[in-house]
């Protein structure tokens, strides 16, 4: 079961919320579909991860972390349970770390998310998220590939439609994907299926490759 809200004890006396409980309303956001309340809670998070890296200049965080993306999702998280007690990390009481676990397409898993205590909103905030980047590529060679155009159930529009402008990853919170090549069958590799399953879950990124005869740009 979720963990409820409770009043916790800190240093000087005074009260705050259950550092869990913020966690424990991410992940049932993501489960419910709810990808609104779950990016409200992540965007800071999402944000500070990536601030000064390669992702935040060639990544796209936000076109399939959407309510209508989520809820097209083959499968989402299930079973979620969040222990009850988040202990200090490294000895600093304002950041907590929360252990939760849950199922995906049929496999449990178990991880942590960390939360900070904010003064100026009185609530724990999110420090690290759930998402994991999705690479959607059409594959000529090892040294030939691109973005490759794909469709996604809960977008209409064809995604990626530019190689030359398109973003080399996409930012997606986990769920099972069903991803469509969106260029001509004739430029795949015999054998290559222009439909693709894609499960997204930690730990690591989701790759979703299409072996091309010639790139879809060409």
């Amino acid at each position: 079961m979720l963990s409820g809200i409770v009043l916790t004890s800190c240093a000087g006396g005074a009260q705050r919320s259950d550092p869990t409980a913020v966690v424990s309303e991410y992940l049932t956001a993501i489960s419910e579909g709810d990808a609104t309340t779950a990016t409200a809670l992540d965007d800071r998070a999402v944000v500070a991860q990536h601030e000064g890296t390669t992702t935040e200049k060639a990544g796209d965080f936000e076109s399939l972390r959407t309510d209508a993306i989520l809820q097209a999702a083959d499968s989402r998280i299930t079973d979620i349970s969040v222990e009850p007690e988040a202990r200090a990390v490294e000895g600093d009481d304002d950041t907590r770390r929360v252990l939760f676990r849950y199922e995906l397409a049929g496999r449990p898993h178990e991880s942590s998310l960390d939360v900070r205590w904010d003064d100026e909103s009185s609530e724990w905030m999110l420090t690290q998220s759930l998402t994991l980047s999705l690479f959607v590529d059409a594959v000529q060679s090892k040294v030939s590939f691109e973005p490759a155009p794909f469709r996604i159930p809960g977008i209409a529009d064809t995604v990626s439609s530019d190689a030359g402008t398109a973003p080399s990853l996409y930012l997606v919170y986990p769920g099972e994907y069903t991803i469509t090549a969106a260029f001509p069958e004739d430029r795949l590799a015999p054998g290559t299926s222009k439909t693709q399953s894609v499960v997204a879950d930690i730990p690591g990124d989701a790759q979703v490759q299409f072996d091309v005869v010639k790139l879809p740009s060409r």
